[in-house]
């Protein structure tokens, strides 16, 4: 329903994405509220349209280009500078209605009661454990438990698929797990311990994808006549007047426009959030004023506490009865969290993926992963626009792994997959083992299409036909950074080395404008999400995590979304 640009909006919100569908959806609740949502992306209303979209194996949605943000670059291990030179990596970022939910990996975890804990005592009052759960509570419809850690009457669907996802190699990997007294908990969103579990999942009783645009924005919410819903309309900047924001500049097909409110809450995105803050004249002073922009807040935290969750891999020839059977669905049906006993660490702060097919295509189902990560991360990047065009793309440096914390635990993280995979049970599941991620060469292949199925399935054939010492000189060419990981395993200096110039990431950025006490200096908002010193606007995403929980960071974003639009609703 469109409402009436030029009366009176009480709430206008920037990106619709995990948490701006949320705020649009509960905000507009109050009929005396006039809410308007701006996505630059489109609209994938319907999943029967989008089967794409709605698909239980999610690597064909997050290797579409269609859904992403084109010319998003980012550096991701540690250089020492953010030079415009350093080399960069493409880093994929949602542009459609749903944002991340709509094309991510499909978990849907909370992480430790610690995480939000320590919001709490790091000065964001009302953030602990026991105010967040709550509102994990209120955002999930979950299918298979029902006590009082979850919800039963929520939007968003949450479940676990069950062995239906099961091949021999994840089979065998319980089994090594059981003989070297791992635990499998029932619920990766129950009590926080280490373990193996079935990962949980936003999806439906028909085991589809479920969107925020899908979940929250229904038929019904659409029809109200209070909230209108724009895509394609991508905001240039930020209308701010006497220490108040006013408005918005936005480009649509059409051509250029401005639109007036109340209240403008951004929800970007980690990454997209502070450019948009930037170009309005709010952020770090003396880097607004070398990209020649009028100073209007000076906040230094803009863009600076960058995080994500440093990753590594290991790539497993899986033999002909091990792989993944049937039409494509999910990939990751058993997740591993443990504790690294460093010091100073939190438990449950590593992760680790048993993940039974590589990609969409043949050669994809003949290869499986174990995909681990550090769950709480303490190295720290940060994006900064470019002198030169400050309207183009960020300049974005994750600097991952410059705490050696990270660095350390990584390598041991990398040194207990290769223990787990080299288990003499998995002599009849896997042939080979390589470390390494997709090739320039794999990558052409992430998107879906028929000749892409051709050429794969030729590929793989041969492949098969190979002999394992022939395949073995074959993989150096197919993967990026390969190497033994027998022989990192065995060389720890050599094991840190290669980790510091391969470290990848999850795809979680956040912390770009967090939140924070008066008397913290690089805090960007308070505890409700309120912009230091311009009245009327306010940030809703996964930019005002003051620290990176240990979870995949869809949901904490979705709960996020869920409690600050209700102090919206009562301020």
């Amino acid at each position: 329903m469109s409402v009436d640009s030029s009366s009176n909006v009480d709430f206008l919100i920037i990106g619709g994405g995990s948490a701006g569908c949320v705020l649009a959806a509960r905000l507009s609740e109050d009929p005396a509220l006039r809410v308007v949502l701006l996505e630059a992306g489109f609209d994938a209303a319907r999943p029967e349209d989008y089967p794409e979209l709605a698909s239980p194996y999610p690597g064909i949605a997050y290797s579409n280009p269609r859904y992403t943000w084109a010319g998003l670059n980012a550096r991701l291990p540690h250089s020492g500078s953010n030079r415009p030179d350093v080399k960069r990596t493409r880093y994929e970022q949602a542009k459609l209605l749903g944002g991340g939910s709509a094309i991510n990996g499909i978990g849907a975890n909370r992480g430790s009661p610690d995480d939000y804990d320590e919001w709490e005592r790091m000065g964001v009052p009302d953030w602990s454990w026991d105010t967040c759960l709550p509102y994990f509570r209120k955002l999930e419809r979950d299918l298979d438990f029902d006590n009082e850690l979850h919800g039963r009457d929520g939007p968003f669907p949450i479940r676990r698929r069950g062995d239906v996802l099961w091949t021999p190699f994840t089979r065998t990997m319980l089994k090594i797990c059981e003989e070297r007294a791992i635990p499998f908990l029932p619920d990766q969103n129950g009590v926080w311990e280490d373990g193996i579990f079935e990962m949980t999942v936003n999806m439906d009783e028909k085991a589809r994808r479920v969107s925020t645009a899908w979940a929250y924005l229904t038929p019904q919410v659409r029809q109200r006549p209070n909230l209108e819903i724009r895509t394609e309309t991508t905001v240039s900047r930020i209308l701010i007047s006497d220490g108040r924001a006013t408005g918005v500049e936005i480009a649509r097909p059409g051509g250029a426009e401005r639109l007036h409110a109340a209240n403008i809450v951004l929800s970007a995105g980690a990454l997209a959030t502070p450019p948009l803050l930037m170009r309005s004249g709010v952020g770090p002073g003396h880097h607004l004023a070398d990209c020649g922009i009028a100073v209007v807040m000076d906040l230094p935290g803009v863009g600076q506490n960058l995080m994500e969750h440093p990753s590594s891999g290991l790539v497993p020839w899986l033999r002909k009865p091990a792989r993944q059977r049937g039409p494509l669905d999910y990939h990751i049906p058993i997740g591993y969290r443990f504790s690294s006993g460093l010091d100073g660490c939190p438990s449950g702060d590593m992760h680790m993926n048993f993940v039974t097919r590589a990609a969409w295509h043949p050669i994809g189902g003949q290869l499986g992963s174990l995909f681990f990560w550090v769950n709480k991360s303490y190295s720290r990047g940060q994006l900064l626009l470019d002198p030169a065009a400050p309207e183009g793309p960020p300049r974005i440096d994750f600097r991952m792994l410059s705490d050696r914390r990270d660095l350390v635990r990584l390598a041991d993280a990398f040194e207990r997959a290769v223990g787990l995979i080299t288990d003499p049970a998995l002599s009849d599941i896997v042939g080979a083992i390589h470390a390494g991620g997709m090739s320039e060469m794999g990558k052409r292949f992430s998107r879906q299409t028929r000749l892409g199925a051709i050429i794969t399935g030729a590929t793989a054939l041969g492949l098969d036909a190979m002999g394992g010492g022939l395949r073995d000189r074959a993989f150096p060419m197919m993967l990026s950074n390969w190497d033994d990981p027998r022989r990192l395993a065995s060389d720890r200096e050599a094991l840190e080395s290669y980790i510091a110039e391969t470290v990848g990431g999850v795809w979680h950025p956040s912390g770009t404008c967090r939140m924070g006490g008066v008397r913290d200096r690089m805090a960007v908002t308070d505890h409700r999400g309120g912009v230091r010193g311009i009245a009327g606007l306010h940030i809703c995403d996964a930019s005002i995590m003051p620290t990176i929980p240990c979870a995949n960071t869809n949901l904490p974003t979705i709960m996020i979304a869920e409690k600050i639009s209700d102090a919206l609703k009562r301020a």
